[in-house]
């Protein structure tokens, strides 16, 4: 019965999020979550690099950074989980990025950007990464100014009600 509440939870979990999943090509035989049980399914992302900086083996590809803000920027206004085989530095890169461009760059919203990186205080970076993601950032700045312009309007509907029983669940 445990077993399958857990099982109930995790299928929540995953449907109600974005996820990308980052894993080390070193250490392959660690399966990514969820990708048993849902392997195709649009709002998981998994990616396979390893934690190294640029010119070393299995580095972060600006084709996965290309990936990555595609993924994020489809306008599906499902919070996003990051899962990393180790959690702190490429995690932490693509987080810290995230939470910068759409809190602090496009929204302003100083209080949630300190709040991150306050919360997250023992995260390192990975520096490529991180520097990759920006870049990508920057070479797609107008579609993502449109679609969090769409996505803000979209909570507002639900927010003002509109008579949606719907806009209230959320």
């Amino acid at each position: 019965m445990k077993l399958l509440k857990a099982v109930g939870r995790n299928v929540i979990f995953f449907r109600t999020r974005r996820i990308i999943s980052i894993n080390n090509v070193s250490f392959s035989a660690e399966p990514p979550p969820f990708s048993g049980e849902f392997p195709h399914a649009e709002n998981l992302l998994v990616l396979y690099f390893d934690d190294v900086d640029e010119g070393q083996p299995h580095a972060m590809t600006s084709e996965q950074a290309k990936q990555l803000v595609d993924f994020v920027c489809t306008g599906d206004d499902r919070s996003i989980f990051v899962h990393c085989t180790a959690g702190i530095s490429r995690s932490g890169a693509v987080g810290e990025v995230l939470n910068w461009y759409f809190n602090r760059y496009l929204k302003d919203n100083q209080g949630d950007y300190l709040l991150f990186q306050l919360m997250h205080r023992d995260l390192v970076p990975n520096a490529h990464v991180r520097r990759l993601l920006l870049m990508e950032f920057q070479r797609d700045h107008e579609k993502l100014k449109a679609m969090m312009q769409k996505v803000r309007l979209r909570r507002e509907v639900q927010k003002s009600g509109n008579g949606s029983s719907r806009g209230e669940e959320r």
